[in-house]
């Protein structure tokens, strides 16, 4: 008997949804937990499963359809069974309260009248309208301008990674006719090579350390893992993959044209793209916003060869183990790998210039991811300045000098990870009036360069080079074209966070950072070790670290080693941009048991008002 397969309510709220894809056709095998549709809700796209095993015999609502919880949308028959050609689903018949519409495109609805078409300039939630006189008075702006007043786009974006495809979605919400160019992958290295597939490797070497570590004491009856290299790196290769197409459906949704190709600026304000095959073409638009990221930086001496000398793109798809890795640079890139590749069995150096691992965090946080490696076996090597790493012989040998003395080191691969400089070179600056100095855009406070019409945005416009800096500055830099008056970034509360284990999220001053600037401050501290919810979690390692104004009680900085630390310190960031004080946070009530409580204990500690310390 034929089975009628009906729109599922994906999520509370959800009363309908949008057929975004069909990823079975006709005729097609359903198996249980395949991926059958993509639905679209004003909410996210959601993937509907296969649930009962069949042959999809009919699509009844076609990729475009708007269908109401409950209607049928495909019916699946059993193998080889014959479904009479007069069959309709439950709900499918005339007069059926059950509607499935086709969607309505923004031309039409306008014709159809205001109430039925989209809000394309959401104000209330854009941005403040005006600034303050002290506000405006603060900004830094250059001249405003067009880059062609003819343009057939209102905006082009160069660049589809965390800075280029936000800005190109939000800049299509407020109703601009926009297109991105992207050579490779939608994403960037973000999504591709960067935060995503390391986060699921480091996923891997989380669970390994959790069974090595704490596997008896938590009852799993193992204390050994039998990491598989391969499958790891499949695994997070995929989820990158899932994650690529979903950016190319954000932007078929939004209507957003992607342009293949690489973008250069000639004279004239004529804009080029050059196509895999060599062919290029002009593409006019009014604004022009560079997004083209960064690269791996390589210091002189650093031979990198891809193969014996890497960077991050070799580290993150290796074909073979290596038995010893050399790590240069200790900040979020060389961490989370020196992790990775410890716990699947290298054995691992880490070599840093300065005098302590992540030079940008707190000196007590530091501190306590130092200690926790070594525990791992991880050698840790500060004060360390590398004058060479290169291939000899096939071996990665590094030499350094460390306390006035020559050294080297010798490892089968070295991972060079000393930061990254902006993708700058081949964009055609020189044919612009844009300001170019070490691989840096020079930009106001709304992201415009000195060339009327061009902005810059993310890791081209120099530190702090991470995704959401390059994301939300997108948003102020398309707010402020149109004409929004956006909030300037705060660059003084940027989340940073590390994946390793233990974690590390930090917003806002350190406490060496008030000590040179010479603020009065006081500090409040919470160990992990102490916490409930830590324990049973069998994640004592770690400290919570307040830091407040001594005077005004101010939130000044707040970091956080330990478990789960660069989930915890979103709630620390959100009260300093509320201008929350250490009073109100005292007063909150915090939910037991959580690892939160420790952010309350820390509070209260600054006041010598702990309660479980």
């Amino acid at each position: 008997m034929p089975i009628d397969i009906f729109m599922t309510q994906l999520s509370p709220t959800m009363t309908e949804g949008r057929i975004a894809r069909w990823l079975k056709k006709e005729g097609d095998e359903l198996i249980s937990g395949e991926v059958m549709a993509e639905i679209e809700t004003d909410k996210a796209t959601m993937e509907m499963e296969v649930v009962d095993e069949g042959v999809l015999h009919k699509i009844i609502a076609p990729e475009g359809s708007i269908v109401t919880v409950g209607a049928p949308i495909a019916v699946i028959a059993e193998d080889g069974e014959e479904v009479a050609d007069d069959y309709q689903a439950d709900g499918s018949a005339a007069g059926s309260a059950i509607e499935i519409r086709e969607e309505v495109t923004s031309e039409e609805a306008v014709e159809l009248g205001s109430e039925s078409a989209p809000e394309m300039h959401p104000a209330s939630i854009a941005a403040h309208d005006v600034h303050d006189a002290e506000e405006a008075e603060a900004l830094h702006l250059k001249e405003a301008g067009l880059f062609n007043a003819d343009g057939d786009y209102d905006l082009v974006v160069i660049g589809a990674g965390p800075g280029g495809y936000v800005a190109a979605i939000r800049a299509a919400q407020l109703g601009f006719k926009v297109a991105c160019i992207e050579s490779t992958h939608l994403g960037g290295i973000c999504l591709n090579w960067g935060c995503i597939p390391t986060k699921a490797l480091l996923r891997t070497a989380e669970v390994i350390n959790i069974i090595k570590h704490s596997g008896d004491a938590l009852g799993l009856g193992v204390t050994e893992a039998n990491p598989d290299l391969e499958k790891a790196v499949a695994r997070s290769r995929a989820i990158s993959a899932k994650l690529n197409n979903g950016i190319g459906f954000l932007f078929k949704k939004n209507k957003i044209e992607h342009i293949e190709g690489y973008a250069t600026f000639e004279a004239d304000n004529r804009l080029m793209v050059k196509d895999s095959e060599g062919n290029s073409k002009q593409v006019t638009a009014k604004h022009v916003i560079v997004a083209t990221g960064a690269r791996a930086r390589a210091f002189p001496g650093m031979d990198v060869d891809n193969e014996v000398i890497i960077t991050y793109k070799q580290a993150l798809a290796p074909t073979a183990l290596p038995k010893k890795l050399v790590v240069i640079g200790s900040g979020a890139i060389g961490m989370e790998f020196a992790y990775f590749y410890n716990a699947m069995g290298s054995d691992v150096t880490v070599i840093e210039a300065a005098d302590q691992i992540l030079p940008l965090e707190d000196h007590e946080i530091s501190r306590v991811v130092e200690r926790s490696f070594k525990k791992q076996k991880i050698r840790i090597i500060t004060g360390a300045m590398v004058s060479s790493a290169k291939n000899v012989d096939g071996k990665a040998v590094v030499a350094y000098e460390s306390k006035g003395k020559q050294l080297s080191v010798e490892g089968d691969v070295c991972l060079v990870a000393v930061g990254v400089i902006g993708n700058t070179d081949a964009i055609g600056a020189e044919n612009t009036a844009m300001k170019v100095e070490r691989n840096t855009i020079a930009v106001d406070d709304w992201y415009r360069t000195d060339h009327p019409g061009i902005y810059a945005i993310g890791d081209v416009v120099g530190a702090p080079a991470l995704a959401h800096v390059a994301s939300h500055e997108g948003i102020v830099c398309v707010e402020a074209i149109a004409g929004k008056h956006p909030h300037p970034v705060d660059y003084g509360n940027v989340p940073g966070c590390t994946y390793c284990q233990p974690q590390v999220g930090s917003c806002g001053k350190t406490e060496n950072t008030c000590k040179e600037e010479g603020i009065p401050y006081k500090v409040g501290r919470m160990p992990y070790g102490t916490n409930g919810k830590a324990m049973g979690l069998a994640e004592t390692e770690g400290m919570v670290k307040t830091i407040f104004h001594a005077e005004t009680g101010e939130l000044l900085g707040a970091h956080i080693v330990g478990a789960e630390a660069t989930e915890m310190i979103v709630s620390l960031g959100v009260a300093k941009t509320l201008e929350t004080t250490e009073a109100e946070l005292a007063h909150h009530m915090f939910p037991h048991p959580t690892l939160s409580e420790m952010i309350h204990e820390s509070v209260l500690d600054s006041d010598d008002r702990a309660i479980h310390i």
